[in-house]
């Protein structure tokens, strides 16, 4: 059994769920996505508003943080990273999206080299992303970069009554059970509300960086939002998924035991993972795979790997396959990869930098 207070912070939710209806189109019917708000960057807080807050400065990053109103529950929180000495509307915009990891108390931050971040996150970091933090390297090398806390995660995490952060994390682990099952009573799934909230930040994004097409990038969960998230918009037009790449039929019967971001109702006898990358053949595609990947199978693996191959052979994107021979981690090896890929696919550098004297938005 469980309780309002088990749902702490979204009081809105079930009314939202029901005067807002699904995205047109095959996928937002599929995954149940209620259509996102527009969001204004510059309006009125009370309007939906963007708004921003702290701002850190480190090894020549500005990172501001953003809060804005997606309609119910609490407000969403991400951070707008780009070098300090440019505008960030002359860089093309990648949206960075944090895994899952069992780690919901905080979101974006494990991916932001931030003070304060609590060290078990940090552990995290080090185990499955080699100590990177991911997003503020992407801004070094040159993008405007927005990672986003996901729905049910760090900004938008539910009120558990839990303050200590890995205490937190306990709970959320048994919670995400009942979220689940509350997003199959208000027709949509937790990938859907997922993909909901981050909807509105590439659409924030695009206010923000240069115009033109802009990329994603995830690993593990991240790679399935970003694999969504492609599915759902044509402007992005270069995908970057680390060790989040399978048939789905080939989870079963050994490794079915993935967060509820995988369990979505026709998702594998439908378009499976490798649908949602191959809507547009038109886009460029980095996946990087696991070969030892505790969580995905090898041949379902390698199966996905030449569907996507088939998908993309008459172009005119791409698609580039890049095998680690490690477990479920986004090695160093395959950041730069990653990098590299993004830089060689997205609209250069607008020539102008940031003047001392300009005012900066956010």
């Amino acid at each position: 059994m469980s309780s309002p207070a088990a749902f702490g912070g979204y009081d809105d939710w079930p009314d939202h769920a029901g005067r807002t209806p699904h995205l047109p189109g095959q996928f937002g019917a599929l995954f149940g996505i209620p259509t996102p708000p527009d969001v204004v960057v510059g309006g009125a807080p009370e309007g939906g508003g963007v708004r921003s807050r702290e701002v850190h400065v480190r090894d020549g990053v500005r990172a501001v943080r953003l809060r804005w109103s997606v309609g119910f529950g609490p407000d969403l929180a991400a951070w707008l990273l780009h070098p300090v000495d440019a505008d960030p509307a002359t860089r093309p915009g990648v949206l960075a999206l944090h895994s899952h990891g069992g780690i919901k108390s905080l979101g974006a931050e494990r991916m932001v080299d931030l003070p304060g971040v609590p060290a078990h996150v940090l552990a995290y970091r080090e185990q499955a992303e080699e100590g990177a933090a991911v997003a503020s390297d992407l801004a070094r090398s040159g993008f405007t970069v927005l990672a986003p806390d996901a729905f049910g995660w760090g900004a938008r995490r539910f009120d558990l009554g839990v303050g200590d952060p890995q205490a937190y994390d306990a709970a959320a682990r048994e919670h995400e059970h009942l979220v689940a099952k509350a997003c199959a009573l208000f027709d949509t799934s937790w990938a859907g509300m997922v993909a909901h909230d981050d909807l509105t930040s590439l659409a924030v994004l695009r206010t923000l960086c240069a115009p033109g097409p802009v990329g994603v990038l995830g690993f593990s969960g991240g790679g399935g939002r970003a694999a969504l998230l492609a599915a759902l918009d044509d402007g992005i037009a270069s995908v970057v998924v680390v060790a989040m790449m399978c048939t789905l039929a080939s989870l079963y019967p050994d490794h079915v035991g993935h967060s509820w971001l995988l369990h979505t109702r026709g998702l594998a006898s439908g378009p499976d993972l490798v649908g949602l990358l191959a809507t547009n053949p038109a886009r460029h595609v980095l996946v990087g795979y696991c070969a030892r990947d505790r969580l995905f199978p090898l041949q379902g693996q390698r199966d996905a790997d030449a569907a996507l191959h088939q998908a993309f052979a008459a172009g005119p994107g791409s698609y580039t396959p890049v095998w680690a021979d490690t477990d479920h981690v986004f090695t160093r090896a395959l950041q730069r990869d990653a990098t590299e890929h993004l830089h060689a696919t997205l609209p250069p550098t607008i020539s102008r930098t940031m003047d001392s004297t300009e005012e900066r938005n956010p």
